[in-house]
C-alpha cells in the first residue's frame, strides 16, 4: 500500500479535475492520496465524493510563504477541517492578493507590446485561484511563446520583466494556520529551496513533517533529507507534486510515492493535534 500526498486538480494550477485525479489515483494502484492544491480547498469535496472505497482521499493544501530573505518556501498541510473559518478567511485574503498580481502582471506584458486580457488568462483557471502558470497557458495559446517554460524564463520567473512580487505569509503563520485547522504541516520540496535555515523556526512554530520523496529530489538529496528529518525528529512524507498532463510538469503520479507506514506516523500526529 503506497500514498502519494502532493497532487493538484484543476481548483489551483492542475489539469485534471479531481474526479479525473481520482480515477488516475486509482488506475496506478494508489491506496491513499491528499488533494494539496494551491491555497484552496474547493477540490477536496468532489475528490472525496468520487473516491471509490479503495482508495482514501485526505483533505489537503499547499499555502505559498515567503521566508525573510524572500524565498518562496510552501508548506503543505494534511488532513485540515476545510470548513475551518479562519483558514477559508485567509484563503479568500490570499486570492483576492492573486487576482491583483494578475492585473498588474497584465499591465506589464502590455507595456512589453504583449496584449492579452484577463478573460484570456481565466478560461485556464476553474475558479478564482489565478496564477503565473495560467497566464503562461494563454501566453502559448497566443503564440507569443511555444512552451510554458518558456514563458516564465522570458517573462513571468523572478526577475523576468512582467514578475510581480506577491504578498504572502511568513513561513511559520502558514504552520499555524494549518494546526489551527487540524492538520498536519510539512516542510514541501526542500530540495528546491536555496536555503534551509528556515527550518528550526518551523520546528518551532510546530512543523511535523518533511518530503523527503519529491519528483525533484536525486537520490542522494533523498538520502540526505531522509537524515535530515530523523536529525529534526520530523516525520518523512512526500509525493508527485503532480499538476496533470499538459502541466507544468511531467506526470509522475504512481512513480514518486511513500510507505504505508509512513502515512501512519503522519496521521497519528494530527489525533494528537
Amino acid at each position: 500500500m503506497f500514498a502519494d500526498l502532493h497532487l493538484h486538480t484543476t481548483e489551483s494550477d492542475g489539469t485534471w479535475a479531481p474526479e479525473q485525479l481520482v480515477r488516475k489515483a486509482t488506475e496506478v494502484g494508489l491506496s491513499a492520496i491528499a488533494i494539496t492544491d494551491h491555497d484552496t480547498t474547493a477540490g477536496i469535496a468532489a475528490a472525496v465524493r468520487s473516491a471509490p472505497r479503495q482508495l482514501e482521499v485526505i483533505p489537503g493544501i499547499e499555502l505559498s510563504t515567503a521566508g525573510e530573505d524572500g524565498e518562496e518556501i510552501h508548506i503543505v498541510g494534511l488532513w485540515i477541517d476545510p470548513c475551518h473559518e479562519p483558514l477559508q478567511s485567509k484563503l479568500t485574503t490570499l486570492r483576492e492578493e492573486r487576482m491583483a498580481r494578475v492585473d498588474k502582471i497584465l499591465g506589464r506584458l502590455r507595456d512589453l507590446g504583449i496584449f492579452l486580457d484577463y478573460a484570456d488568462v481565466r478560461k485556464f483557471a476553474h475558479r478564482d485561484v489565478l496564477s503565473r502558470s495560467h497566464i503562461a497557458s494563454a501566453l502559448v495559446e497566443k503564440g507569443v511563446v511555444g512552451l510554458k517554460q518558456e514563458a516564465f524564463d522570458a517573462y513571468l520567473g523572478q526577475g523576468a520583466p512582467a514578475y510581480i512580487k506577491r504578498p504572502k505569509l511568513a513561513p511559520d503563520e502558514a504552520v499555524q494556520l494549518i494546526l489551527q485547522a487540524g492538520g498536519v504541516p510539512v516542510l514541501a520540496h526542500p530540495g528546491l529551496l536555496k536555503n534551509l535555515g528556515v527550518l528550526p523556526a518551523l520546528i518551532g512554530a510546530g512543523l511535523v513533517g518533511f518530503e523527503v520523496i519529491h519528483y525533484s529530489h536525486s537520490q542522494e538529496q533523498t538520502q540526505y533529507f531522509m537524515q535530515m528529518a530523523q536529525d529534526y525528529r520530523l516525520l518523512p512524507s512526500g509525493g508527485s507534486d503532480c499538476h496533470g498532463p499538459g502541466g507544468k510538469d511531467q506526470v509522475y503520479i504512481g512513480t514518486y510515492t511513500i510507505p504505508w507506514n509512513w502515512l501512519q506516523d503522519l496521521a497519528a500526529k494530527r489525533q494528537k493535534a
